[in-house]
């Protein structure tokens, strides 16, 4: 590929630094809430978050593409390419929760050869990088060894996500076949996944910016992500399957029935 993706990590968790900061400057104090076009809510956390983390990419290597959240594309095109999400979870964030996370992914050809998600309030931060593993605060990363959905511990996206993406028959039956099925927010519910705190992650509703990271993070975790359609593994669908490759592909099945 022609970049040490080890050093180019190293230098990606720095630049995360500053908007972390940030971030928690703004966590649990007095900000404006507005909504976007999608009716989702953004604050200048975001916005500043994003901008410190597209300065410092923009500045480091100009020749790379950009695609953020709050800001739009730069260069979306390019052999390597950023995906910036400065808050992960802005309405745990608004509400004080302290499971949401920034996130940031180097794309090679459109596959994640890089990936970082940082919860900042917990403290934890993961990163995997192309054949060199993944891991947390510095400790290797697994995904569960759980043979079957039956059984299983399985995180989900809110009940909304399912009902406005037409899966609600898909939600019934995780709750009819596993074990326990839970709500854990965004990245949070993924990161439990490429843990194997949980089984499986099933998110019916989110952006490339979001998938970026859980794909090559799972990966170099033993785990597997898969979209809902099957076709390719596509960050780009919007439906996400993270973790133990047993369960995701029992979940695959009940989606294609």
């Amino acid at each position: 590929m022609g970049m040490d993706l080890l050093k180019v990590k190293d230098q990606a968790l720095s630049f995360m630094k500053p908007a972390k900061r940030e971030v928690l400057r703004w966590f649990r104090g007095q900000y404006q809430v507005e909504l976007k076009s999608d009716s989702s809510p953004v604050t200048i956390a975001d916005r500043n978050a994003e901008e410190i983390l597209r300065k410092k990419l923009s500045k480091h290597y100009p020749e790379h593409g950009i695609i953020g959240e709050e800001f739009g594309n730069q260069n979306p095109e390019a052999e390597w390419v950023w995906t910036i999400d400065p808050v992960d979870g802005t309405r745990s964030f608004i509400r004080g929760l302290p499971l949401f996370a920034s996130m940031l992914a180097l794309l090679h050809k459109g596959e994640p050869v890089l990936g970082i998600i940082d919860l900042p309030a917990l403290g934890e931060t993961a990163w995997a990088v192309k054949g060199k593993g993944a891991f947390l605060n510095g400790k290797p990363l697994k995904v569960s060894r759980q043979k079957k959905l039956k059984g299983a511990f399985v995180a989900v996206a809110d009940w909304y996500c399912f009902k406005q993406e037409k899966h609600t028959s898909l939600f019934n039956k995780l709750n009819k076949e596993a074990g326990i099925v839970r709500t854990y927010p965004d990245a949070f519910g993924h990161l439990m996944a490429i843990r194997g705190t949980v089984d499986v992650m099933v998110d019916p509703l989110a952006r490339i910016w979001d998938y970026a990271p859980c794909k090559i993070l799972a990966q170099e975790a033993g785990g597997k992500f898969a979209n809902f359609s099957g076709n390719r593994a596509s960050i780009e669908e919007g439906t996400a399957i993270v973790g133990n490759e047993n369960i995701v592909k029992e979940v695959r099945k009940i989606i294609s029935k």
